[in-house]
């Protein structure tokens, strides 16, 4: 149940739903193509803040609570936070669901707790700009029964599912269903991607090792979402990411290719060289003893080039210091310099063109008090 990625310095955020199906239900919208990278990141409370029909509805910072929901409204919140989805129950007319959603970092995690129904992604919803998205569920109830790929399979409590969201699927919940969900772009799993999207529709138990790591992990922060303003956020939802590539690695070992390898070698060289200014293309194939052109083939495998993925990862570091009060007292120019970026010019574009904002406007909307003479300063 999350948003359509879209590229931004710190990984891919989500952006609102723009025009009704003829498909769907007026209420729901459809997954647009991916906007490119530059596309300004929409308020948290137009992608949290929707509510609709006769239920409760509440929205904190950065968080959605709607409660006491009908079929349709469930409908509508889990296709415009996740993709176009069908849900439908047994007893329409009695059916009641709570859905508390909250982005955690470049991940959303959601709780839907309530009546026993079916949610379905059918053919005819998927298109091919929807968002390459992986769903893993928590199930807190039995029976539940998933179906993906000709696999079908059969959940109880404690018990976790993958779907892979560009192909159909099914879950059917009883009722008292209580169900921990996280949505995340196969590209932050990296090459752990296909491991994970090969054991869908498959019961992972959370009863030892790092399934239960994961679980506990991910029931506490069912009971926090409202309480992660950022920069914690951000850390939170990496960590998310590393506890389940854990869990659903532990047991499935994949054995990666040399040039998945050497790939995984410079991005962890030029992570440990990132403030260093003069690290670029030439100086990391030069460091790997391989050519240039080796160093650009081999990052094509990844869909972005070395260049771009160093320049992303350069800013999402500066944002993430920007938003954190303990740099407050640092200009811009030196917030950008501890990441390798001392030209004032390149700043401004490339943090503009990824963000929709520059540096200094950022800052300023977060802590509007800061000094204006020295954001003037700093930019």
């Amino acid at each position: 149940m999350w948003f359509r990625p879209t590229l931004l310095p710190h990984g891919p955020r989500y952006a609102p739903l723009s025009r009704p199906s003829p498909r769907f239900p007026p209420t729901v919208s459809p997954i647009p193509a991916t906007e490119p990278a530059g596309a300004s990141l929409p308020s948290r409370e137009t992608r949290f803040g929707r509510t609709t029909g006769e239920g409760d509805g509440s929205v904190s910072e950065g968080a959605l609570h709607v409660h006491r929901v009908g079929v349709a409204e469930l409908q509508a919140a889990a296709s415009s936070i996740l993709a176009p989805l069908s849900v439908t129950a047994p007893d329409a007319d009695a059916f009641r669901a709570d859905i508390d959603a909250a982005e955690v970092g470049r991940l959303a995690v959601a709780r839907v707790r309530g009546s026993g129904h079916l949610v379905s992604r059918t053919p005819r919803a998927i298109t091919s700009s929807d968002p390459d998205l992986l769903k893993v569920t928590l199930h807190r109830s039995q029976p539940t029964v998933a179906d993906q790929g000709g696999r079908r399979i059969r959940a109880g409590s404690g018990d976790f599912v993958v779907f892979d969201m560009t192909r159909p699927y099914r879950l059917s919940v009883a009722d008292g269903c209580d169900v921990m969900a996280v949505g995340i772009p196969r590209a932050e799993l990296g090459r752990h991607a296909d491991t994970v999207a090969r054991q869908a529709a498959r019961r992972l138990p959370a009863d030892t090792g790092a399934p239960a790591v994961l679980s506990a992990f991910l029931l506490g922060l069912g009971r926090h979402l409202d309480e992660l303003p950022a920069p914690a956020d951000t850390h939170v939802g990496d960590a998310l990411t590393s506890l389940l590539i854990a869990a659903f690695t532990e047991r499935a070992p994949g054995r990666m290719d040399t040039a998945t390898e050497l790939v995984d070698r410079i991005r962890v060289y030029a992570l440990a060289n990132i403030s260093d200014p003069s690290l670029c293309v030439r100086s990391v194939a030069a460091a790997h003893g391989i050519s240039e052109r080796q160093l650009h083939r081999l990052f094509r495998t990844t869909g972005i080039s070395f260049s771009a993925w160093l320049r992303h990862e350069r800013f999402a570091r500066i944002r993430r210091d920007l938003l954190d009060p303990a740099h407050d007292g640092r200009t811009i120019a030196s917030v950008a310099a501890r990441w390798g970026i001392h030209d004032p010019r390149h700043l401004g574009r490339g943090f503009k063109e990824q963000y929709g904002q520059t540096a200094r406007e950022l800052r300023q909307e977060r802590s509007p008090s800061l000094s204006r003479g020295r954001l003037r300063r700093s930019d």
